[in-house]
């Protein structure tokens, strides 16, 4: 085999490698770019607020009336009084906004008296925060543009003025 066939051979078998390691180079590049170009990262964070809250009553209309017992009593000028003993339902639907609360009142007695009080709320709050990064990417400087690495390649050589294969150190840089 002569040298000029080694020769040929071996800047093949370089400029594969280096073919290889660019593309592989450059497809690292594109996804470390599309990492970095993503200029708006949306988070999502949901909470829970608790908020103190009052409502004020002013019409309670019973639902129910049992009237349980009626004692008569005469006073001593001859008056009668009638002392009615009664147990009351009271049912309410308090809304406020997108809260609201059921409210379920029992009371009973001569001087009513709250036998028990049910309530269940349904407050309903969501607050979606959202944020918003932005990252710009810093423009390259003109000495950033400068790379050094190992070249294969074909050209005219210094010494002999004819086209060969070449292999060495070299400098290149990005527009």
């Amino acid at each position: 085999m002569s040298n000029n066939t080694k020769t040929f051979i071996l800047a093949f078998i370089g400029l594969f490698l280096f073919a290889s390691l660019y593309i592989v180079h450059r497809c690292e590049i594109k996804r470390l770019e599309g990492l970095k170009k993503s200029d708006t990262v949306y988070s999502e964070k949901i909470d829970t607020l608790w908020k103190t809250d009052t409502f004020k009553i002013t019409e309670f209309i019973p639902k129910n009336i049992i009237k349980t017992k009626v004692d008569t009593i005469v006073k001593k000028d001859g008056d009668t009084l009638h002392l009615i003993t009664e147990s009351k339902e009271f049912n309410k639907t308090l809304v406020k906004g997108k809260d609201t609360a059921d409210v379920k009142i029992y009371t009973s007695g001569i001087n009513t008296q709250l036998d028990s009080l049910k309530m269940r709320l349904k407050t309903h709050n969501e607050v979606i925060t959202k944020t918003i990064e932005i990252t710009k990417e810093k423009p390259k400087t003109f000495w950033n543009r400068f790379h050094i690495g190992l070249q294969v390649g074909y050209g005219i050589g210094l010494r002999s003025k004819q086209f060969e294969p070449y292999a060495g150190v070299g400098v290149s840089f990005d527009f």
